[in-house]
């Protein structure tokens, strides 16, 4: 499967990639990474999805990644850069458009914690969980979200003044609203695992402070497709994504003073 999105990657015209978490497991993402870096000529925008951590620790994962970032110029961990400004055509040269990023984690913050059945393998395959008790886990995973959610509110804080687009780039979902399965929802049993609601209160602040701003925001996390308009100036588009077998949700072109996303995976 990873073999044929390699060679579907390969044959796209485009001038960057952006890959939204989850790219392998048991330290394989960086042995992805960098074969991507050989098949495609554009930079490439990542950040690390939950499965991206299994089988090592989060801390290590992420200096590992770091590593390779500073090996290739071409790949860029969104967690850990500034705001990048996107190329635009000469027409749009008085709008400016940016890039940001951030992992998040399901928080914790959102559904019912103490009471929900679901039981992720993050717990076992992560060894920031692994002897963790119940109530540790979840005091981590609020402290993983609000980690996220300080450094995602740093970097919008730091963009010019005259920034009118705002691309962000996260793993999950930030907002119950966008977290989508087979069409609904998530309930009170998987927000928990599946929203990071601190960095969602980060988005919803900063749409508010600034309503002559567009947001638009990309996640996953929750394998399936929705997208959702939260206020006029902030939307959310959450990928589709089968376990195994990579895909491209959409294509984004900056037009016409906006970000436009021609969706290919179905609604």
């Amino acid at each position: 499967m990873q073999e044929r999105w390699l060679g579907v990657i390969a044959s796209q015209p485009m001038d960057g990639l952006l890959i939204g978490g989850d790219i392998a497991e048991s330290g394989q993402a960086i042995v992805w990474l960098e074969r991507l870096v050989h098949q495609v000529h554009v930079p490439i925008y990542f950040v690390l999805g939950n499965h991206d951590f299994y089988d090592g620790t989060i801390r290590h994962t992420r200096q590992e990644i770091v590593r390779l970032c500073r090996k290739h110029e071409q790949l860029h961990y969104l967690t850990d850069c500034s705001p990048i400004e996107l190329p635009q055509s000469s027409n749009l040269a008085e709008d400016s458009f940016y890039l940001v990023g951030e992992d998040a984690w399901g928080d914790a913050t959102k559904g019912d914690f103490d009471n929900s059945f679901v039981k992720l393998s993050d717990f076992s395959r992560i060894r920031d969980f692994a002897t963790l008790t119940s109530s540790q886990q979840k005091s981590e995973l609020q402290s993983l979200g609000s980690h996220s959610a300080k450094r995602l509110s740093e970097k919008l804080k730091s963009l010019p003044a005259e920034t009118r687009n705002i691309l962000v780039l996260t793993h999950v979902p930030p907002f119950v609203e966008s977290c989508w399965y087979k069409g609904k929802t998530a309930d009170k049993h998987w927000s928990p695992f599946f929203v990071c609601g601190q960095t969602g209160e980060v988005l919803e602040r900063f749409a508010s402070e600034y309503p002559d701003r567009q947001i638009v925001v990309l996640c996953g996390h929750s394998h399936h497709a929705g997208s959702t308009r939260l206020s006029t100036n902030l939307v959310v588009h959450t990928g589709n994504a089968e376990v195994g077998d990579p895909s491209f949700v959409g294509t984004l072109e900056i037009k016409h003073a906006t970000i436009e996303l021609d969706r290919l995976d179905p609604i």
